[in-house]
């Protein structure tokens, strides 16, 4: 694999929730190149906090997102209370309404 294909992958995994972005982003730039232009998520919310919000808008409950993810059920609902406070939701209904509204999860 080439260095730019090793860079892509690395951001890839990092955009999709399987790394830590920062810690992904900080690795590369230490490596010498340059800093990803980031884009801005809605509410702040991180990839992983948006991988949860998808599932909940799709109906999992905690423990399905949880072994979907290979995450504590508990670690799921820390991230769901992270999205209720970062989007103003404060159930699961109106958190997937953020995600609709936002392109999160569109509607097909």
């Amino acid at each position: 694999m080439t260095a730019e294909a090793a860079v892509q992958r690395l951001r890839r995994e990092a955009r999709s929730g399987g790394l830590d972005a920062e810690a992904a982003e900080a690795v590369l730039v230490a490596a010498g190149h340059p800093r990803e232009r980031r884009h801005s998520r809605p509410a702040g919310l991180s990839p992983r906090e948006i991988e949860v919000l998808r599932l909940i808008a799709r109906g999992l409950s905690s423990r399905e997102i949880a072994a979907r993810l290979s995450l504590s059920p508990k670690t799921v609902r820390n991230h769901t209370e992270r999205i209720y406070a970062k989007t103003g939701a404060g159930n699961r209904v109106t958190a997937s309404l953020f995600a609709v509204e936002h392109g999160l999860f569109p509607l097909e």
